[in-house]
């Protein structure tokens, strides 16, 4: 497909997701139409650049009564929001699905307006500048028009509302912490009470109610909203107000000066007015408060929410006498061409800069995914995004799981105290002492953990704090699914227009801009993954003087594709085959083989009679390789199939020259060993 033609800056396109679902172009409505060509349009700019595969769209549009004649719709859907939105937007047959590529210049999207504002307003917040996160938080909320996806099928409403709810009701109790950092107490009362009538089992809402009434004066008032909440969450769901809660209504009535803003009366002012109109909540459930500012650290929280005026026990507290607790800065740089990623970092954020104490599943987040495909990079792109709520330190922790020999956990136990302060000689010697050790010394501090390279969940588990103020970042090539209590984040390839832009990036856009076509065919080479994408860039920038067409012929080429992907310190093969080490033998040779079947999805029964070994263990071994990402699952009409990405393919197949050393007789005459020698892919 050739460039995209920008949509001119005078007929700007609107896309709205936060309310109704609508399209303006210069101001004028485009008549989208009922509620399935709306959810095709929602579905696709949800996805953000990624394709929506058929599948997940016919559940979209018809849940589970799909017709037999379905395919030709969603053509002709997309071909309808296509002719609607005009000309610079593409909605383009990706298969398995459709992916909608939107200009670079000349359209608006007000969810991802709606969350840039939001987060530049979180780390305004916790920066301490509370005057810019109050404006910032503000004009984010005031792009919402009420409930979001209005006028989409039921299907997508149920997947998507409630979690662009929960942004929205996150980005609104962020606001109000806020000005109440500005001394703006007394116009939030009545705010406060409407909201918490729409939403009375959110607590966040409760603290912060309590916090205003308490600085406008009225004690007894705060006191008493602290009584309704604790009947309303008896008779609603028989639990008592959480820990923050209860000890803000203890600081409340030891009459704790830490509860007063730190703002001087001449700053404070009204909450300037808006006018957007808040959208209904959703449906209520427990939660701890989001906001209760120094209320919470005055009733002697060590571990409270960091914030602009949160005021914390001191770190020492836990440490024993003698020892200096220090707060580790070890977090490496993020990568400053980092691209793509927007929503896995975005959500990855939310979690962490949540300011209430959290589920086990939203303190230990497990980015996963295949070799190569950015896992770290999106650890440390979020980690340096909310590092200011970590105040007791930020760790880094290489646990070299994926090569030879991983860091025993003792060893790392030893690091990880020794960051906080621990002398060499108070390290305790066995692993018993060292797991009690770190867990005493984490139980009053609020750190951000990032442990790069995890192996296994035995190895892991020692390592993980047990206190709500810590939160840990994971990566590993392993799902880790045997880990209790986690959130997961599995990394795809970066989408065409993603992988293009970091190609731009590495290799310098007069290159690539210069030579458009030969940009493009290194970009396909290398089927969206980055670490491929960056040691082609790598190579184009220092190999100035060849023609960018002379790397995208050698890297098109099958037989020497792989060759290619190395540079300097950097090189795929060798991350491939530290992965490829940690399977299974009979692992190993079902992806040998599979890769002789071709580059579509192959389902078991296919790779059984390949492999000529019953279909149930070929199925479980399928299943593993997907769980350990060295296969996608493409579900099929009548079961799953199991389609390798493409460098894994060829790797591969490298490998069973390597060590089949001829080509089985069970696998298809078209796999012959005389087209895998010419590199056929086909």
């Amino acid at each position: 497909m050739g460039p995209v033609t920008a949509v001119g800056t005078a007929e700007t396109l609107h896309l709205n997701l936060l309310g109704p679902v609508e399209a303006h172009r210069g101001g004028t409505p485009v008549k989208l139409g009922g509620p399935k060509p709306r959810t095709m349009l929602a579905a696709l700019l949800l996805a953000r650049g990624r394709v929506v595969s058929d599948t997940r769209l016919t559940a979209l549009l018809w849940d589970e009564r799909p017709p037999t004649t379905c395919p030709a719709q969603l053509h002709t859907y997309a071909s309808r929001v296509r002719h609607l939105l005009g000309p610079g937007v593409e909605v383009e047959r990706r298969r398995p699905g459709y992916l909608l590529v939107l200009p670079d210049r000349g359209v608006r999207v007000d969810l991802l307006e709606f969350q840039e504002r939001a987060a530049r307003g979180a780390e305004a917040l916790t920066a301490g500048r509370a005057a810019t996160a109050a404006d910032e938080l503000r004009r984010a909320l005031a792009v919402w028009r009420g409930v979001a996806l209005g006028g989409v099928c039921d299907a997508l409403a149920d997947v998507e509302r409630d979690r662009l709810e929960e942004e929205r009701l996150v980005t609104l109790e962020r606001r109000i912490d806020a000005d109440l950092e500005l001394g703006r107490h007394a116009a939030l009362i009545p705010e406060l009470i409407a909201l918490i009538a729409a939403d009375p089992l959110r607590e966040g809402l409760r603290g912060q109610l309590m916090t205003a009434l308490y600085r406008s004066g009225r004690q007894a008032d705060a006191l008493a909203a602290y009584r309704a909440a604790r009947a309303t969450l008896a008779d609603e769901l028989g639990l008592e107000p959480s820990a923050a809660l209860r000890r803000l209504h203890q600081a409340l009535l030891s009459g704790d000066p830490a509860l007063l803003p730190r703002v001087p009366q001449a700053s404070r002012g009204a909450v300037p007015k808006t006018s957007a109109k808040p959208a209904p909540a959703v449906a209520p459930t427990a939660r701890e408060p989001v906001a209760v500012g120094v209320a919470v650290a005055a009733a002697g929280r060590a571990s409270a929410p960091a914030g602009p005026v949160t005021a914390r026990a001191p770190a020492s507290a836990s440490a024993p006498h003698g020892e200096r607790p220090l707060r580790p800065a070890e977090l490496p740089p993020p990568p400053a061409d980092f691209t793509g990623r927007d929503q896995e970092v975005m959500r990855l954020g939310t979690a962490l800069t949540t300011r209430r104490p959290r589920r086990p599943d939203q303190a230990v987040h497990v980015v996963t995914g295949m070799p190569g495909i950015g896992k770290t990079a999106v650890v440390l792109q979020t980690a340096h995004r909310v590092k200011s709520s970590y105040p007791d330190g930020q760790i880094h922790l290489d646990l070299r799981g994926s090569g030879p020999r991983p860091l025993d956990t003792a060893d790392a136990l030893a690091e990880l105290l020794r960051l906080l302060g621990v002398p060499a000689a108070r390290i305790p010697g066995t692993l018993d002492e060292r797991v009690r050790a770190w867990r005493t010394r984490t139980a009053d501090r609020r750190v951000l953990l990032v442990l790069d390279d995890a192996a296994d969940e035995r190895r892991l588990r020692p390592l993980l704090p047990v206190t709500d103020g810590c939160a840990v970042l994971i990566t590993s090539r392993s799902g880790l699914y045997a880990l209790e209590g986690v959130s997961r984040t599995v990394l795809g390839p970066l989408s065409p227009p993603e992988s293009r832009s970091l190609f731009d990036k590495l290799a310098g856009r007069l290159r690539t801009g210069a030579e458009p076509a030969s940009a493009a065919a290194v970009v396909d080479a290398c089927a969206g993954l980055p670490l491929a994408l960056r040691i082609a860039g790598a190579k184009v920038a220092a190999r100035g003087h060849w023609p960018l067409s002379r790397h995208a012929d050698r890297l098109t080429d099958p037989g020497r594709t792989l060759a290619e992907l190395a540079f300097s310190d950097l090189s795929l093969r060798d991350r491939l085959m530290e992965s490829y080490r940690r399977l299974t033998p009979s692992a190993r040779r079902a992806l040998r083989f599979h890769s002789e079947l071709g580059p579509h999805p192959v389902q078991a029964r296919t790779a059984a009679r390949a492999l000529g070994t019953g279909h149930e263990e070929v199925e479980e071994l399928l299943a593993d390789l997907a769980a350990a990402h060295w296969a996608e699952v493409v579900r099929q009409p009548g079961g799953y199939a199991y389609r390798l990405h493409p460098l894994v393919r060829l790797f591969a197949r490298d490998m069973l020259a390597d060590e089949e050393g001829a080509v089985p007789h069970v696998l298809p005459v078209r796999s012959s060993w005389a087209l895998a020698r010419t590199g056929d892919t086909a």
